[in-house]
């Protein structure tokens, strides 16, 4: 029995390999439709799991949470303030361990010689940090040189990764017990780990005990108040601690030493594995892949593939006509309908087979594509892990049952009697409902993308061309030494730069107007003498000369003066609004101070409102002073035209002034342009997606209108007989499918406009969702239409009608 299984398994493949080749034009139109389909399943599934991988290597990671600050009013932050970590160390028995740790950017890193001298030096726009020595025993990052128990205990010794060791040292066996300077600072290597994975928010490179951090500032840090951005803590539980246990045990902790009421924040938990997906809070790599986005991507992989079912299913019946004579033969000879049915889901088998091997090769091509695309790592050899093995398996074998099971089952129903007397069209004539429907389906998930694709490349122009209410255009920021010694040099800087030709203003600032980095500090107003914080505010400390290059609007008031001594303070609408006072010259001369401060200052000018980050958020409360030794960017305007010839000449001044400083520079209008990436990469996606849709979707139409001219062939031919041209008969095939669109149009406009409002909802400033989209999705949907149906009704309406009606 098992051997007469066997031959007869075989002979289906035989027959089925054969019926393929035999009917080229129709399996390959199918392979490239499933193979398409596929492939976008596919590369779509790997890049979520991928994201979905991120930090689940920590052994702890179940019980690991970092400490996050939910704003009264609504806002979140996950800084935290220096003490905060200790403090719950050693107050909170539930806490097992915890630890803090600051990511720094654009970090100068100089490799000293034996006496001190500049052999190498480097500039490290991210993977610079200071943590405390917990911070190994939590997470795990292998230490693989030093000892793990003390390797950041001592102030101004670092850990290195094995590639920023080689990187600087030439060799990472070579590093340990070398100096570095850091902000001037000598920093002892005392430890190396292994390079991080790619799959990870903590881009570790340089590690420096964060006790470095109070040598570095040169004042007292231990501030509940002062928060600095990116300066994280991270708890662990002990294993019978919960997360609500904890978060009811953080108001009265805090309590102890600020007051919530006051300070407008509480404290809790964020899960360590939900940092990656939490757009309300940022971290270290300043990229969150969100819920929302990996809830969308996951059925766009899915309607991609069922479009590609769908069309499978349509060329598949389209084709039945042309083999209703092969089952019928079959049948007479004695097959049943139990044996047809196996060998058309052998042959669906084999299709499915082959796409889905050549759609790994094409996601094997295409993987580097989506790495620079998405700007990600994901391995090659995330498709040889077992999961995705199994996986892909999986969806052969439901592809192959989802796609094959009506065909086969068309296929397999005719009777033999009726295709031998050439009756199978006008007797399966009612299948072209269901197909009718699955192109509509088709065409419903196509036009969502389409209108999907208009709306979010329409948000991404409104974000580059919105006025942010600063000028942004030919402005470029270059960072400087933040010892002292530099700090005497920025007049003698000034001056030089002021004197090239393409220069036409310079001002020194700690911040730009817009950037991830910036000061959160609290502030109280000057008649508050209880010393707590009345609100949190962003302080941007700059010059005088900071309003001009950036063309900020005094709306009240004047500019402070340049001195640091009698200190004054700016603050913009918002600020001035949040502290009572609707009319912006009611604030004039009020006094306000920050509670680490002896005496308040108080406020000479109003500017108006601007944006200190993405028009994802609204605008943030903004005080400005003068703060010289805070002073860590110079704000260079560019000459129109100039830019080259400008650039070259602050470098050649920065190499004369700071010998040991790499100089590095941005442009305002690129840290404008970055805050909007991901935005920008799902446009380029959803234009990929929604091409790749249409395509499938064109194909489906061309088996249904392949379907229908072999269905209506005789009709055709007495129509050309009785004297209808060809124009007519086009007509005639064309007119249905632009009805099919019309009601795919009339079902995916209002699903389109629902999730694309949901969408825009996540942004305080944002584009109308107008009609323009929709008109422009029904007429290129039709449009594409016309010319897929045109060539196939074209052909049956210039087909000789003798040929169709020589059997009657």
């Amino acid at each position: 029995m098992f051997v007469v299984q066997a031959v007869m398994l075989n002979n289906y493949f035989k027959t089925g390999f054969r019926n393929l080749l035999r009917n080229r034009t129709h399996f390959f139109v199918n392979i490239t439709g499933l193979v398409v389909g596929f492939s976008a399943f596919l590369l779509i599934f790997l890049v979520l799991a991928y994201e979905k991988s991120f930090d689940t290597f920590h052994a702890n990671k179940e019980h690991i949470y970092r400490v996050v600050r939910v704003n009264n009013q609504g806002g979140y932050s996950a800084t935290a303030s220096f003490p905060l970590a200790a403090a719950l160390r050693a107050e909170l028995p539930q806490v097992e361990r915890s630890a803090a740790i600051y990511g720094d950017r654009d970090v100068q890193v100089i490799v000293t010689g034996a006496a001190g001298e500049t052999v190498k030096k480097f500039k490290e726009p991210i993977g610079v940090f200071f943590a405390e020595p917990q911070f190994f025993s939590m997470f795990d990052f292998s230490i693989i040189a030093g000892n793990p128990a003390n390797v950041l205990s001592e102030t101004n010794t670092a850990v290195l990764t094995k590639a920023i060791a080689t990187k600087y040292f030439g060799s990472w066996q070579q590093a340990m017990g070398k100096v570095l300077k850091v902000y001037n600072q000598p920093i002892r290597v005392t430890g190396i780990i292994n390079d991080p994975p790619s799959n990870t928010d903590f881009p570790l490179g340089v590690v420096i005990s964060h006790t470095t951090i109070k040598a570095l500032v040169g004042k007292n840090i231990e501030s509940w108040v002062e928060l600095w951005d990116d300066h994280y803590c991270f708890v662990q539980l002990r294993s019978n601690v919960t997360e609500a246990r904890m978060n009811a045990l953080l108001p009265a902790f805090l309590s102890k030493y600020v007051a919530p009421a006051d300070a407008g924040y509480e404290l809790t938990l964020q899960p360590l594995k939900e940092i990656h997906f939490d757009k309300r809070f940022d971290n270290f790599n300043h990229r969150v892949f969100s819920t929302a986005l990996i809830t969308a991507l996951s059925l766009i992989g899915i309607f991609l593939l069922i479009i590609a079912c769908v069309n499978f299913i349509n060329l598949s019946t389209a084709n039945a006509v042309n083999r209703s004579r092969e089952v019928g033969v079959r049948k007479a000879l004695g097959s049943n309908r139990q044996q047809l049915i196996a060998q058309f889901f052998g042959e669906t088998g084999i299709t499915c087979f082959i796409a889905i091997v050549v759609a790994v090769i094409v996601a094997v091509i295409c993987i580097p594509f989506i790495n620079r695309l998405l700007e990600i790592k994901m391995p090659l050899n995330l498709l040889i892990s077992p999961a995705i093995i199994g996986f892909i398996l999986c969806t052969w074998l439901v592809v192959t049952l989802l796609a094959g099971f009506y065909p086969a089952l068309v296929l397999s129903g005719f009777n033999p009697i009726s295709v031998l007397k050439n009756r199978v069209s006008a007797e399966k004539a009612k299948g072209i409902t269901l197909r009718r429907g699955l192109v509509i389906l088709q065409f419903v998930i196509a036009q969502v993308l389409i209108i999907a694709t208009l709306v979010v490349v329409s948000q991404l122009n409104y974000f580059s061309n919105a006025d942010m209410g600063f000028n942004k255009e030919a402005v470029i920021n270059a960072g400087f030494p933040q010892d002292s010694a530099s700090q005497a040099k920025l007049a003698l800087v000034r001056n030089l730069l002021m004197q090239e030709p393409g220069i036409q203003a310079v001002s020194f600032s700690a911040f730009a107007p817009v950037g991830s980095a910036s000061w959160a500090t609290d502030l109280r107003l000057g008649t508050n003498n209880t010393g707590k914080a009345d609100l949190i505010v962003n302080m941007k400390p700059a010059d005088t000369g900071y309003f001009n290059i950036y063309k900020l609007q005094l709306v009240a008031g004047r500019t402070y003066f340049a001195s640091d001594t009698a200190r004054e303070f700016i603050v913009n609408e918002s600020l001035a609004k949040k502290l009572g006072f609707s009319n912006p010259q009611d604030a004039i001369g009020k006094l306000i101070a920050a509670p680490a401060s002896r005496h308040p200052w108080p406020i000479v000018g109003v500017v108006k409102d601007y944006h200190i980050s993405s028009l994802r958020d609204p605008v943030g409360e903004v005080a400005m002073t003068t703060l010289k030794g805070s002073y860590r960017m110079t704000n260079i305007k560019i000459a129109p035209g100039k830019t080259r010839v400008a650039i070259a000449a602050i470098e050649k001044i920065w190499n004369k002034v700071f010998p040991d400083y790499a100089f590095e520079y941005n442009f305002v209008d690129d840290t404008v342009a970055a805050y909007y990436k991901q935005e920008d990469q799902l446009s380029q996606l959803f234009k990929i997606f929604a091409g790749l849709a249409i395509f499938i979707s064109c194909l489906g139409l061309y088996g249904l209108v392949s379907f229908m001219a072999a269905r209506r062939k005789k009709e055709i031919g007495i129509r050309k007989v009785l004297g209808a041209s060809a124009g007519n008969i086009v007509l005639l095939l064309s007119r249905e499918f632009t009805i099919l669109i019309t009601i795919a149009f009339l079902v995916a406009a209002p699903v389109a406009w629902y999730c694309m409002q949901q969408w825009l909802q996540q942004y305080t400033f944002r584009i109308d969702l107008g009609v323009g989209f929709f008109i422009i999705t029904l007429l290129s949907s039709v449009l594409i239409a016309w010319l897929t149906v045109g060539h196939s009704a074209l052909k049956a309406a210039l087909a000789n009608p003798v040929k169709s009606l020589r059997t009657e």
